[in-house]
């Protein structure tokens, strides 16, 4: 059968035609990639350079960039493994680090250049805050880094003596004159040329754990490591949480004076895909906000953006109608989950894409690392939320029996939460667990995830948010004429839709042909009756 192979998998024209996600889009990016990958593969000996120079390795240590067979490609980066060999006294010791270069292609920087520097700006500076104020959760050390604009950063305990001298006594008078937190980096003027940007970090071997995802499958359903797994969690939560933040929005590096601030606006995995995706940019980075509503208001406006110019974004006038009505209800909803006396805080410090293979665990899954630090924001208080994987379920499949399952691992997992609460030395009066819980009984946590979700929002809302005001997810479809308070002259945008809808599946038609599967005509993939197939976010 005639296909295209995407992510080591064979697609076929039938099997993607009816995705939510842009295959068109996914064979570009992975293009994309294998271009990088060869482009970064011929920078193997400026990337050993640098690595050298951050390091302050002597002439006889040996430096090595492994093979890109090696290498390790995540959603927004390259990881390329160095290994560094050093001679100390009569031993010769062993270490592996990772030089993680952001993929310029899946960060938009062609449409908002300056995009890569954001990403970096913000994940630096939360490894700078969490090195400061969550000493308790482990994470990978990170050693040096580089923005696209050539400027580089190292840590202190890689200068001399005297350079950590001043820099201790400059942090010292910062905190003493309440100034914003310096970090452990300063600028490295003589770094060798490499043209990308990049983060140095520590590489997480078996010594330390392992992926929480290796043994998933297999230990999930054990009591005695869930236990463990959720209290270790918790902790990772409340450490993140035990500082109140002024507003919502994202720790930012300044290169000017190394300090971080929190000047960024909130940047989330769902906003960098909606960006991605051709749509203008709506949420500019400067962008903090003071009040939960207006937050709120401001993700729905970016829903409705991707909805609007996303090419793939509906799939026939029905679907168009259906959708565009579910939009404008989440907006005339959204009142009931933002508490007039939550508007203005507390906002406190959440992961927003915690996942299995971002989690180390031991053995027994006593939590040992946290990687990828990218994506965590100051958000409201109400959208911390139990993960919603710990089922081993998708967002959107959460109902009926799978439901209470949920709600029993839930449960455990806000136990739990309680006892680490016991021990946490909070700077703030926020019951958590109450939240948490206040949150699942309001149905405010499918509001919430709503916001976040790339497609997930559909069924989402059909399936909590509806019911929630006694009305039957049969009576989407009734509401059709409810879109036409979306925007106006709706017939028209609806038209443009359907239109671009047949545009992407004439061109996925030509791109498997091209393959030598057969083309179909797109009206046999555009049947009205056809649902759409999701791959919630």
């Amino acid at each position: 059968m005639a296909g295209i192979v995407l992510r080591n998998q064979l697609r076929t024209l039938k099997s993607v035609a009816w995705e939510e996600t842009d295959f068109l889009l996914a064979v570009q990016h992975q293009r994309d990639a294998d271009d990088f990958r060869q482009r970064i593969s011929g920078e193997s000996d400026s990337i050993a350079a640098v690595v050298r120079h951050h390091l302050r390795l002597r002439a006889d240590d040996s430096c090595v960039v492994l093979p890109p067979e090696s290498w390790i490609q995540g959603g927004f980066n390259l990881c390329v493994l160095v290994d560094v060999q050093s001679r100390q006294s009569s031993r010769q010791s062993s270490r592996r680090f990772v030089f993680r270069c952001p993929l310029p292609h899946k960060l938009a920087e062609h449409r908002h250049p300056g995009t890569i520097d954001e990403k970096v700006a913000c994940e630096v500076a939360t490894y700078c805050w969490m090195q400061e104020h969550c000493a308790d959760v482990r994470i990978p050390h990170l050693y040096a880094f580089g923005f696209a604009d050539g400027s580089r950063f190292v840590h202190i305990q890689q200068r001399p003596w005297y350079v950590r001298i001043r820099h201790g006594l400059r942090k010292w008078i910062y905190r003493l004159l309440g100034y914003p937190l310096l970090s452990n980096y300063v600028r490295d003027t003589r770094t060798p040329a490499v043209n990308t940007a990049y983060m140095l970090l520590e590489h997480i071997g078996p010594e330390t754990g392992k992926m929480l995802s290796t043994t998933w499958a297999r230990h999930r359903l054990d009591p005695s490591r869930q236990d463990r797994l959720f209290r270790g969690l918790a902790r990772v939560m409340l450490s993140l949480a035990r500082l109140p933040q002024p507003h919502i929005g994202s720790f930012r590096f300044n290169a000017s004076d190394g300090t971080v601030t929190l000047t960024n606006r909130p940047l989330t995995c769902t906003t960098m895909i909606f960006e991605n995706s051709e749509m203008p940019r709506n949420i500019q980075p400067c962008q903090v906000y003071r009040s939960t509503d207006t937050f709120a208001s401001d993700m729905l406006t970016l829903h409705d953006n991707y909805l609007l110019h996303y090419r793939h974004a509906v799939r026939n006038t029905k679907d168009a109608q259906e959708r565009i009505a579910i939009r404008t209800l989440l907006r005339a909803v959204m009142h009931h989950f933002v508490p007039p006396d939550h508007r203005h805080g507390p906002f406190l410090l959440q992961l927003t894409d915690i996942h299995q293979s971002n989690i180390f665990v031991d053995d027994d899954w006593n939590v040992t690392c946290l990687l990828d630090l990218e994506w965590i924001c100051a958000l409201p208080a109400q959208m911390l939320a139990v993960p919603h994987w710990l089922t081993d379920c998708a967002v959107d499949d959460i109902v009926g029996a799978e439901y209470e399952t949920f709600d029993q691992v839930r449960r455990k997992f806000l136990s739990a939460m309680d006892q680490e609460i016991k021990t946490s030395r909070l700077a703030h009066d926020v019951p958590i667990t109450r939240t948490m819980q206040d949150s699942w009984s309001s149905k405010a946590v499918w509001f919430w995830l709503c916001i976040m979700s790339i497609n997930g929002w559909l069924f989402v809302f059909e399936d909590h948010i509806l019911p929630k005001f006694g009305a039957s997810k049969d009576l989407v479809p009734e509401l059709k004429q409810v879109s036409a308070l979306w925007i106006e002259d709706i017939d028209a945008v609806v038209k443009n839709k359907v239109e671009d809808e047949a545009k992407y599946q004439e061109e996925l038609c030509s791109l498997f042909a091209s393959q030598g599967a057969p083309k179909d005509s797109p009206s046999t993939l555009a049947e009205d009756n056809q649902p759409p197939q999701a791959i919630p976010l």
